[in-house]
């Protein structure tokens, strides 16, 4: 996938799989919907909201989407690298194009494509946000 291919195909994900409100149904609505609460509250808010529930949502992307099946050794890497800099509230990922949160963007639409059957979401009852 080229550096911007994954922008529409997020944009649909989006709007097929993630809920109004509420956690979504399917695993790929969820990833889709973590990856995008979890950027809207860095480059929204600067992290000031950034608590339990965020913290929730980073651990369902690394459980998610650390798939030796879909991604490489070295992507895996990124991955876990960018999950760490969501982590660190305090200095929040905003500045340029090639943010973690891009990275994971792109990312979670690739998980997504090499999953195309929809995989059933168990809801986390710990989850508010």
């Amino acid at each position: 996938m080229s550096n911007e291919d994954w922008r529409p195909q997020f944009k649909r994900l989006w709007t097929e799989l993630v809920p109004s409100e509420g956690q979504a149904s399917t695993t790929q609505g969820e990833l889709i919907r973590a990856v995008g609460k979890l950027k809207d509250e860095a480059f929204r808010n600067g992290n000031q909201n950034f608590g339990n529930g965020h913290r929730i949502l980073c651990h369902y992307v690394s459980e998610t989407m650390l798939d030796s099946n879909v991604f490489s050794r070295t992507e895996i890497e990124e991955i876990k690298s960018s999950i760490e800099r969501v982590l660190d509230s305090a200095h929040p990922d905003v500045l340029g194009d090639k943010t973690c949160f891009h990275y994971l963007f792109e990312m979670s639409v690739r998980w997504c494509q090499a999953h195309p059957n929809l995989i059933p979401h168990h809801q986390n009852s710990a989850l508010k946000i």
